[in-house]
């Protein structure tokens, strides 16, 4: 075991700080902030690095905050409930500063806005286990009451349901979701963010323009296609899982088709393509792809800000310029951001 007191300079990806060691290698530290003065005592140590805990909070940051909700440290849900919310926008912003001058070597307008609602209760969707979620670094199920983050309603189904084991469970608020009927259930993805969702579809309405033809990459059950398809004269979206394609039949309209396939298989994209991507980012013959078609703009929706940097790389590489790019904190009480970035 060993015991320092380190300075911590920041916060990274993922929400872990970042500081130094005596002997001037980099250590990260689980539930510390930006500034504080901590007594840490290192749990592991690599060739390269060290990770630690916090023994002792020495000077703490002064929006540093007693976490509210009983269940955290042991829930693996929130991991930044320590800071107040204000604090929790500003680390935020800073990790993706620092991922897009590291990664993609350029630096963030100042401007840069972090979009953001209510910090409780904005899950409307959720993988719960066995009336709970999983431990911190656990495959066991914590049971629990109330989780803070969720859905009135979602609260309500964990306590009138008996789960054994894993499931999916959805407040399917978009059947009446910005005045359109838009399908989906348990089965799917669907955003589980719903008071801050409309702000991402206004934000991609407005990149997104008007034009003849847009492609619509990982459309899931054609949630993005559903408000644009007015704005173009034909939509194609593409999903891979086929589970979508029941939902997406009933969102999209006349001038829409829905191919379940994988977008690699597709060699000829142009006009406005929409790509929203798992967290791995695209990959590099989708990218490939793209770079060589050319279509005139490319809209990026990103749950990585670390592959959106990555892929945002490769974009200013093949002649594109990055015109529009903004936050989206759907998850508060977690250092996990969306966002959206435009290429022309």
């Amino acid at each position: 075991m060993r015991i320092a007191q380190v300075k911590i300079e920041k916060n990274v990806q993922g929400g872990s700080a970042l500081t130094r060691l005596p002997n001037g290698s980099v250590c990260f530290v689980e539930g510390a902030l930006p500034g504080e003065s901590v007594e840490i005592e290192i749990i592991e140590q690599k060739k390269d690095f060290a990770k630690a805990n916090i023994v002792k909070i020495l000077e703490p940051n002064l929006k540093r905050r007693t976490p509210p909700c009983p269940y955290y440290g042991k829930c693996g849900g929130c991991n930044a409930q320590h800071a107040e919310f204000e604090l929790q926008i500003e680390v935020l912003k800073q990790i993706v500063f620092d991922l897009f001058l590291r990664t993609a070597k350029i630096n963030l307008p100042q401007n840069f806005e972090i979009h953001h609602g209510s910090e409780w209760s904005y899950r409307y969707r959720a993988q719960i286990f066995a009336n709970g979620f999983l431990m911190r670094g656990s495959n066991v199920a914590i049971p629990i009451e109330k989780c803070m983050v969720l859905s009135e309603n979602l609260n309500k189904k964990i306590k009138e349901t008996s789960l054994a084991k894993k499931t999916y469970l959805f407040d399917n608020q978009s059947e009446k979701f910005l005045g359109k009927h838009i399908h989906a259930d348990e089965s799917v993805f669907f955003q589980s963010n719903l008071e801050l969702l409309p702000k991402l579809i206004e934000e991609v309405s407005k990149a997104a323009g008007k034009g003849e033809l847009l492609f619509d990459i990982f459309s899931g059950v054609g949630l993005f296609s559903a408000f644009l398809q007015n704005q173009f004269e034909r939509v194609i979206a593409i999903e891979q899982n086929p589970l979508c394609q029941k939902f997406a039949e009933k969102n999209l309209g006349k001038n829409c088709e829905f191919y379940a396939m994988d977008a690699e298989e597709w060699s000829d994209f142009s006009g406005c393509v929409l790509i929203d991507p798992p967290r791995t980012g695209i990959t590099n013959k989708l990218c490939d792809t793209l770079c060589k078609n050319k279509p005139n703009k490319l809209i990026y929706i990103s749950c990585n800000p670390a592959t959106l940097a990555r892929d945002t790389r490769k974009f200013l590489n093949a002649g594109y310029t990055l015109t529009n790019i903004q936050g989206f904190a759907f998850y508060p009480q977690t250092f996990h951001l969306e966002m959206m970035a435009v290429f022309l």
